[in-house]
């Protein structure tokens, strides 16, 4: 089965939301001590604070990948699209009728959708299963569909695998 070009149109809409549902804040308040000096000279050794701001996990990083895509092809980047997909996935582009690069095709997408956003679709990293240890990555059209209230049968999934130690798109569909 061939995948039109509107049907990776489709996915890409679909996904494209999922992107930005994953951003958010973390705050942690912190709390002023109530005791005197002599108190808490007889208090026990500070235990050192355990940090959470460890290297992004592979899925955040996925779901920043496809944001940084969703995004491009919002604003007709085919260059910063393109770098986000594997270079088998930028062939594809490369072939959409019209085009001849995947910038090219990168922008008859942007063209064909129109005033719809890509970065309107909603994922998180919870979407993301790596797998292959840790080499490939599917983000699932169900769990898509799910978050976006979409059918998982117009909803398309996104493959990654990692290309010269980064993520990058390798499918849509």
């Amino acid at each position: 089965m061939s995948t039109s070009p509107r049907v990776v149109l489709t996915a890409l809409l679909l996904t494209a939301a999922a992107a930005l549902a994953s951003c958010g804040d973390d705050e942690a308040g912190g709390t002023e001590a109530a005791s005197s000096d002599a108190a808490a000279t007889s208090a026990a050794p500070p235990t050192p604070e355990t940090t959470t701001s460890a290297p992004p996990e592979p899925e955040q990083t996925i779901v920043d990948v496809i944001n940084t895509f969703h995004k491009a092809v919002d604003a007709d980047n085919g260059k910063r699209a393109c770098a986000q997909l594997t270079s088998e996935l930028r062939g594809v582009y490369a072939q959409n009728p019209g085009a001849s690069t995947c910038p090219g095709g990168i922008s008859q997408l942007h063209d064909e959708l129109g005033k719809t956003k890509l970065s309107s679709l909603k994922f998180a990293p919870a979407d993301v299963d790596v797998t292959k240890k840790g080499k490939e990555a599917v983000v699932s059209h169900k769990l898509i569909a799910k978050r976006n209230g979409t059918d998982p049968e117009k909803t398309n999934s996104y493959n990654l695998e990692r290309e010269r130690g980064g993520w990058k798109i390798s499918y849509i569909g």
